[in-house]
């Protein structure tokens, strides 16, 4: 797995404006560690902030692929799916999204 902190510092470089030098963290972690979810995760949104939608989308569908109820992924991609255009695509993402966050509310009152 990869190591926590590489995220963190592809996050920062993104919050200080190094948009290339995040995505090349970012690439690096998910080429070394493809299971590592939040690379994924960080990737997508990277790519959605500087109108990357494409490329956004394709990262959050590999987020996805690693864990298809992981609400925070189905959340980013009814954003992306927003911004693609894809008014349908958006619609059912988001309620996945709904139903997950159900699920982890009732999860929780257990």
């Amino acid at each position: 797995m990869s190591d926590p902190s590489k995220v963190d510092d592809a996050i920062l470089s993104f919050t200080l404006g190094e948009n290339a030098e995040a995505i090349a963290i970012l690439k690096k972690i998910c080429e070394e560690s493809p299971k590592c979810i939040d690379a994924w995760r960080a990737l997508a949104e990277v790519n959605l902030a500087i109108g990357e939608v494409s490329l956004a989308e394709d990262a959050c569908r590999n987020a996805l692929e690693i864990d298809p109820k992981d609400l925070t992924s189905m959340v980013s991609l009814a954003r992306i799916l927003v911004k693609k255009g894809d008014k349908k695509g958006a619609e059912e993402a988001s309620a996945k999204a709904r139903i997950l966050g159900w699920q982890d509310e009732l999860a929780q009152e257990k």
